[in-house]
């Protein structure tokens, strides 16, 4: 049986990296897998990690994968797939996504969309109920993808993301600027993390947000901000302090 689907993860830690092979080889839907052992520090960056395997995919679709992700149930990846066959080239799925405020006068805040169980206690993710798979403005590196070629044609921007964040974010606010869809699924995974927003982050989502200054807000599901000089540099400066005072 030909292989559809190719799994990439970025990983530092094997015992982790380990777990998620074993879920993904106990799935229905068989799949290619491409690990990129990153424990001596040869990528510094996810987006030059993950731009370094395109070559070796050689299936229609790919997914990119944290590498605490785990797919407790055996059917997860052939629902992934179903939902990633309704995809054109340059739309990107994920499993955790920011969906815009349908209040008007809160235009710039998001609720996130999401099935997942994330976190040592395994918390709901989400903020609203939904099925399926409905359009967001971004979604979390956790687990996302779509069609081989939309990486290969806009592969992850390694100067813009020079980090460990955001660069899922960056691709999706690229597909939107030149007019391709963002999706979030309701597929129900566990993220052993509950993610980490630091001072490199905060520097990344300036500096994304700054590039992108013309679509006027950016919603990620750990937070939004709108992205004019004046509100980026608040967002930031804001951050910044609740750093120093270690409230973030």
């Amino acid at each position: 049986m030909k292989k559809k689907i190719t799994v990439v993860c970025c990983y530092n830690d094997k015992k982790q990296y380990s777990r998620l092979v074993q879920t993904l080889s106990e799935q229905t839907l068989p799949c290619e897998f491409i690990g990129i052992d990153n424990s001596s520090r040869t990528f510094s960056s996810a987006a030059s990690a993950l731009n370094s395997a395109a070559g070796k995919i050689q299936t229609e679709y790919v997914v990119y994968s944290h590498q605490d992700i785990r797919l407790q149930n055996p059917d997860l990846l052939e629902t992934c797939f179903t939902y990633l066959c309704q995809l054109q080239t340059g739309d990107i799925l994920g499993v955790a996504g920011a969906v815009k405020n349908p209040d008007r006068h809160s235009s710039n805040l998001e609720f996130v969309a999401s099935k997942i169980l994330h976190g040592p206690n395994h918390a709901p993710a989400g903020e609203i109920d939904f099925s399926g798979m409905i359009p967001c403005e971004t979604v979390d590196e956790c687990f996302f993808g779509g069609r081989t070629e939309t990486f290969r044609n806009a592969p992850f921007d390694e100067k813009l993301c020079p980090g460990w964040h955001l660069y899922a974010v960056e691709r999706c606010l690229h597909a939107h600027s030149f007019g391709h869809s963002v999706f979030v699924c309701s597929l129900p995974l566990v993220h052993e993390s509950g993610g980490t927003i630091d001072r490199t982050y905060n520097l990344n989502f300036y500096r994304i947000a700054k590039q992108y200054a013309g679509i006027g807000c950016i919603r990620t599901v750990c937070g939004s901000a709108k992205t004019d000089f004046l509100h980026r540099s608040y967002f930031y400066l804001k951050r910044e302090l609740l750093f120093l005072l270690h409230r973030l």
